[in-house]
């Protein structure tokens, strides 16, 4: 079974700005960010240092210091989510995290725990459409890793199409929400990749917020030329050069973190 290459939002326009470290994060000291953030010991705060601990190991680093800053992203949201079970940027990092964690130990109760807390945080924030990004990722990671994957863990593309569709709806100016819709529909067919330009060029006009957007949008315009081209192949390699945490699935061998419910379900 191919492993999902997952998401990677970066959760613009929901940090409150009053919170420890955010004009950090926004001009990108994102190590700053979430050494302020997480010193703070508040929920915002907490939630900010994961953030910011997904952007550092997902864009700026890589090898066994990519995985650090993703198992110091996990604590980080770990603490954020016992102090509010229903946080929203805490609970969509926590289940990216997870989602790449099970992607670096080939593990699909990692990748099931990552769908299962994007699922409470709907069930508990109906129509936010951050979260129903994030379930549109998770869809179109699983179900890009082939058949296998798909059966084992649930992955629709149909599904991750009408994620993407409503979270652009309820918030059709966020860079991170189209981000990943760009990337899942490079990876199909003609069709989509020539909706994968028009989406592609909606991102490029937009005025990024803060510096993890246009991390981003730098990512996603490497995928102009191949769109214009419509280079199915170079397309889908960009993608995969262009993802986060890309080489996480070479160090396997590190100690896994350990994966625990800290949310009721019916709570």
């Amino acid at each position: 079974m191919k492993t999902a290459a997952f998401l990677m939002l970066i959760l613009t326009s929901w940090q409150p700005a009053e919170t420890p470290g955010w004009p950090d994060f926004v001009n990108g000291a994102f190590s700053k960010a979430r050494d302020v953030a997480a010193a703070s010991n508040t929920v915002d705060g907490l939630a900010l240092a994961c953030r910011s601990g997904l952007v550092i190991g997902g864009f700026k680093q890589d090898g066994e210091q990519s995985v650090l800053s993703l198992h110091r992203a996990l604590a980080d949201c770990e603490a954020a989510l016992k102090l509010d079970p229903h946080n929203v940027v805490a609970s969509v990092s926590y289940a990216l995290a997870l989602g790449y964690e099970g992607k670096r130990l080939k593990k699909a109760s990692y990748i099931n725990a990552s769908r299962e807390q994007l699922e409470h945080a709907l069930e508990q924030t109906p129509g936010d459409p951050l979260i129903m990004a994030a379930l549109g990722g998770w869809h179109s990671a699983v179900s890009n890793a082939g058949f296998l994957a798909r059966i084992a863990l649930g992955g629709s593309r149909k599904d991750a199409e009408q994620y993407f569709r409503q979270a652009i709806a309820l918030d059709d100016r966020s860079i991170g929400i189209r981000f990943e819709y760009v990337r899942f529909l490079a990876r199909g067919d003609r069709e989509e990749r020539a909706q994968a330009l028009k989406q592609l060029k909606i991102v490029l006009s937009l005025s990024p917020e803060d510096a993890a957007e246009k991390i981003m949008q730098t990512r996603l315009s490497e995928l102009l030329k191949p769109l214009e081209q419509d280079d199915k192949s170079e397309a889908r390699d960009t993608v995969f050069r262009t993802s986060a945490f890309r080489d996480i699935r070479d160090w396997s061998d590190l100690e896994p973190y350990q994966l625990m419910p800290l949310v009721d379900p019916h709570s």
